[in-house]
C-alpha cells in the first residue's frame, strides 16, 4: 500500500494503483476537484484531509454544483447523515466529515467555539478542493456553525437548511422562565436548573468541549442571511428535554424551541420557510431523512434557479 498525496490530502491506493475503497466504478482514482471518475461517473471521496497540523475525516460523493456540506450536531460525526447523504447523490455533489476529536479527525485544542469550527471546515474544503458555492444543512447545534460559516465567508454559501436547529439565545430563555426554586421542587427540575445556570458555561460537561456561551455570543453578533433561502425543519415530537418537568413549564419550553426561536432563524432571511417533521423528534436526519432531502433538493432547485 502507497500514498498519493494530491492537493494537500492523501488518497489511499493498493500495490497495482488503484482505488483502495473503490471510489470509482472502473477502479480508476475520482477527481476531487470536479466529483466526477474517468468514466464520468461520479466519484466517492473518503479520506483524512490534512489542514496543517492536524487531520479531519471528509467524505464526499456524487456530482453537480452547488455543493452540499453537511455538520451534523453535537458528538455526532459523518454517519449522522448516512440516509441523507446516500440518497442526496443523486441530486448534486454532498460532503459531510467529523469535526475534530470525532470519528476518524484528529483532536484540538479545547475548549472550543463555533469560530474554530468555521476555521476547520473552511480549511478542510479548501484543501480537498471542494470548491463553492455551498448549500449548508446543519442539525441541532450543528445549525450555529452554519450560520457562523455564512457570515464569515458569505460569498460561499449560497442557501442553508436548519434542522430542529439550536438558537443562540435557547439557554438563556430557558432560563429565564424557570420558576424560583423552592424546597420541595422536583429533583429533575434541580438539575435542569443547574445545567441552566452552571452546566452551560463548562465547556468540560459537553461531548466536544464546546463553549457555549462563547458560541451564542459570536452568533448574535453575526448578522441575517440576506435573501439566501432558507428552510428550518422542525421537529414535531417532543423529545429534547427528559421528562419530570413540570407540565406548564415543559409547554413553555418546547414552545420556545420549537416555534419561538425558529421564527427568530425564518425572519434571518427574507426568503424563509419552515418544515414541520410530524413523524420526528430532534434528531430528523434519522428519523426522516426523506424530509430532509427534500428540503436540501427544494434549496439548491431555488439556488439553481436564480439567474
Amino acid at each position: 500500500m502507497v500514498v498519493l498525496l494530491l492537493a494537500a490530502h492523501s488518497v489511499q491506493l493498493a500495490d497495482d494503483g488503484t482505488c483502495a475503497d473503490g471510489t470509482c466504478a472502473d477502479r480508476t482514482c475520482a477527481n476531487v476537484v470536479t466529483g466526477t471518475c474517468t468514466n464520468g461517473s461520479p466519484a466517492r471521496f473518503r479520506a483524512v484531509v490534512s489542514i496543517g497540523t492536524r487531520g479531519l475525516f471528509l467524505h464526499c460523493s456524487g456530482s453537480g454544483s452547488p455543493t452540499v456540506v453537511l455538520e451534523a450536531g453535537l458528538g455526532a460525526g459523518h454517519s449522522s447523515w448516512r440516509a441523507v447523504q446516500a440518497a442526496l447523490v443523486t441530486k448534486t455533489r454532498v460532503c459531510s466529515y467529523d469535526r475534530a476529536g470525532l470519528g476518524q479527525s484528529d483532536i484540538a485544542p479545547t475548549p472550543r467555539t463555533s469560530a474554530e469550527v468555521v476555521d476547520d471546515l473552511h480549511a478542510l474544503l479548501a484543501a480537498a478542493a471542494v470548491a463553492p458555492p455551498y448549500v449548508l444543512a446543519g442539525h441541532s447545534f450543528g445549525a450555529l456553525h452554519a450560520r457562523l460559516y455564512t457570515a464569515r465567508y458569505p460569498d460561499t454559501v449560497q442557501g442553508l437548511v436548519l434542522l430542529d436547529p439550536v438558537h443562540e439565545d435557547w439557554w438563556r430563555e430557558a432560563a429565564a422562565v424557570l420558576p424560583a426554586p423552592t424546597a420541595d421542587e422536583s429533583q429533575r427540575l434541580t438539575v435542569f436548573r443547574s445545567y441552566l445556570e452552571r452546566d452551560v458555561g463548562d465547556p468540560a460537561l459537553n461531548a466536544e468541549q464546546f463553549d457555549i456561551p462563547g458560541s451564542a455570543a459570536l452568533l448574535r453578533a453575526s448578522g441575517d442571511l440576506g435573501e439566501r433561502p432558507l428552510i428550518v425543519v422542525s421537529a414535531a415530537r417532543r423529545d429534547i428535554l427528559a421528562p419530570g418537568l413540570p407540565r406548564g413549564l415543559e409547554d413553555h419550553l418546547y414552545a420556545l424551541f420549537q416555534r419561538t426561536l425558529p421564527q427568530r432563524l425564518l425572519a434571518l432571511s427574507t426568503d424563509s420557510t419552515q418544515v414541520v417533521a410530524e413523524q420526528s423528534g430532534h434528531n430528523i436526519p434519522q428519523e426522516q431523512p426523506d424530509l430532509v432531502v427534500a428540503a436540501i433538493g427544494a434549496v439548491v432547485d431555488a439556488v439553481r434557479a436564480e439567474p
